[in-house]
């Protein structure tokens, strides 16, 4: 049998040819995936290194979100709290606001009712000639004929009797002291306390009316109405008693048509740099009435000085110009006294006091302690 030949022929060359071809072209496959690969490693690297920042601006922008939402929500309870603070004020305020005007801020009613002799306030303790009549007194009996009513502006009760200090405007004015320690009996000393506020328009309103006034009618001061509620100067013009007036204007304002027109004066009242333009017309306008020639030309004598209130708001009270003032009204209170006949009642008051600045409006014991002071031969009833 024959034996195969082992030996394989030769490759021929177009076989070495496809097979080089073919490792050639493996090569440039595997160097082309080799460099694809590279080529997306490196497109991964540096997609990885631009979206890195890309990452941190999104994590920056989403803490600042959150920090802004953060900021709005304290910001908005930090509103709510200051809106209910405000509105909170604003109702305090309010309340406050009108529990003021409803309390301190009265206005005074104005009452419309008249006085009459034969309609007595109360019943009368007794009887007496003439009772329920002009002529007898009408609800009380008849003391005097006359009255002669000074009213020194601003005299301050302690400006009238003995202080132990050495202050000008103590122990300056002791007239009136005296007289109520020598004669008790014809003549008494009191303190006189004003219902604030303490303006002489409001006071001579309280004096003249009986009524208290309020704070909001200080701002009448400076431009007083004319009074047309029931007062004591409309029930003596009634009953037809004539009433003389001399000095401070502010009566004028206040009673128009009320005093005996050939013989009252009245002076300027606010230029408080004039001490003695308004207290030298009181002193020589008012004695000569009082002479007997002129005593039938007059009911009630009204003399209103303002020196000494404006000595205190020019210089203050601890000043000699006050001490000067006081010694001429207690010159001049004595020698008027002894022309008061026993007909007649004298009657000095002031019309409020003055604080340590010499001003006055205010409720201090100061400004609201003036002094008051009566002398007269009382009759007895029969």
């Amino acid at each position: 049998m024959a034996q195969p030949n082992s030996k394989q022929p030769a490759p021929s060359a177009d076989y070495k040819t496809i097979a080089a071809e073919y490792a050639r072209a493996k090569r440039a496959k595997e160097a082309s995936d080799a460099a694809k690969q590279q080529q997306q490693q490196q497109q991964q690297q540096q997609q990885q290194q631009d979206g890195a920042p890309k990452t941190k601006a999104n994590a920056s922008e989403l803490q600042r979100k959150a920090f802004e939402a953060r900021r709005k929500s304290a910001f908005g309870r930090r509103w709510w709290w200051a809106v209910g603070f405000w509105l909170w004020l604003l109702c305090i305020h309010a309340v406050g606001i009108l529990l003021f005007t409803s309390g301190f801020l009265l206005t005074r009613m104005v009452l419309d009712e008249k006085s009459e002799c034969a309609v007595p306030p109360v019943e009368p303790a007794g009887s007496w000639k003439g009772m329920g009549t002009v002529e007898g007194g009408c609800w009380h009996p008849k003391s005097f004929d006359k009255a002669v009513v000074v009213i020194i502006d601003a005299l301050r009760y302690d400006f009238t009797v003995p202080v132990a200090d050495n202050a000008p405007f103590h122990n300056a004015f002791p007239f009136l002291h005296e007289t109520a320690l020598q004669s008790p009996q014809n003549a008494f000393l009191r303190p006189f306390i004003a219902d604030p506020p303490t303006a002489t328009l409001q006071r001579l309103k309280g004096l003249t009316t009986g009524t208290l006034p309020t704070f909001i009618d200080a701002g009448s001061n400076f431009a007083g109405t004319a009074i047309e509620e029931d007062n004591l100067l409309m029930q003596m013009k009634g009953l037809g008693q004539r009433i003389v007036h001399i000095g401070d204007d502010t009566w004028v304002s206040l009673f128009p048509d009320y005093f005996e027109p050939n013989i009252s004066r009245a002076y300027d009242s606010f230029n408080v740099w004039d001490l003695h333009t308004v207290d030298t017309g009181v002193i020589d306008h008012l004695a000569p009435l009082l002479q007997p020639e002129n005593k039938g030309k007059w009911d009630v004598l009204i003399g209103h000085l303002l020196g000494v209130d404006h000595a205190g708001h020019r210089y203050g009270p601890d000043h000699p110009a006050m001490k000067a003032k006081l010694e001429q009204m207690d010159a001049w209170l004595r020698d008027l006294s002894t022309q008061i006949d026993d007909d007649t009642v004298l009657i000095v008051m002031g019309d409020h006091g003055m604080d340590e600045k010499g001003d006055h409006g205010g409720e201090s014991d100061d400004e609201v302690e003036a002094a008051l002071w009566m002398q007269g031969t009382p009759c007895q009833p029969d």
